[in-house]
C-alpha cells in the first residue's frame, strides 16, 4: 500500500518571486477508482488546477510535464470534507427536523439546505483549509513545448 498519489502534471505558470508553480493536472483517465473522481469532474471538465509551493520554482518553465506528488491522508481529508461530513449533516437535519414536526418535505427541505449552507461555509473556509493540502513536485521536468 502507498501513502502517496503520484499525478502528471503540466505547468501552467511560474511566479519565481514567491516560489510558486500552478500546475494542470492531467491524470483524469487515472481517477477512475477514486471515489471523489465525480466530485472532481462533476461538470465534465476537470477542475485540475492546483498551486504549487516549492524552493525551485525558477527551473520550471510553462508546458514542462511534471509529476505532482500527494498524500493519501490528503485524498481521504478531501474525501470526508466533499461527501462523509455533508452527508452526516443532511441525514442529522432531516432526520432532526423530521421528529420535531413529522413533516416529511420540511425534513427534505431543511436537510438540502443545511447541504447548500455547509458547501458555501466550506467555500468560504477554502483558504483556511488550503494549508492541509499540500503537493510536491518530485522527479525533474520533462520538457515539451506542445504537450496539452
Amino acid at each position: 500500500m502507498t501513502d502517496h498519489i503520484d499525478h502528471s502534471a503540466v505547468v501552467v505558470s511560474v511566479d519565481p518571486s514567491s516560489n510558486t508553480v500552478k500546475l494542470r493536472v492531467n491524470d483524469a483517465s487515472e481517477c477512475g477508482s477514486c471515489p471523489a473522481s465525480n466530485l472532481c469532474r462533476g461538470n465534465g471538465e476537470p477542475s485540475n488546477l492546483i498551486t504549487v509551493v516549492t524552493p525551485h520554482a525558477s527551473t520550471y518553465r510553462p508546458d514542462d510535464i511534471v509529476t505532482v506528488r500527494g498524500t493519501e491522508q490528503m485524498h481521504h481529508r478531501a474525501i470526508m470534507y466533499a461527501t462523509v461530513l455533508p452527508c452526516i449533516a443532511l441525514v442529522a437535519v432531516m432526520v432532526g427536523v423530521y421528529l420535531l414536526t413529522f413533516n416529511q418535505l420540511m425534513a427534505a427541505l431543511c436537510g438540502l439546505g443545511t447541504t447548500v449552507l455547509f458547501f458555501i461555509i466550506l467555500w468560504a473556509m477554502r483558504n483556511k483549509i488550503a494549508h492541509e493540502f499540500h503537493f510536491e513536485i518530485i522527479g525533474k521536468p520533462e520538457r515539451a513545448g506542445n504537450y496539452r
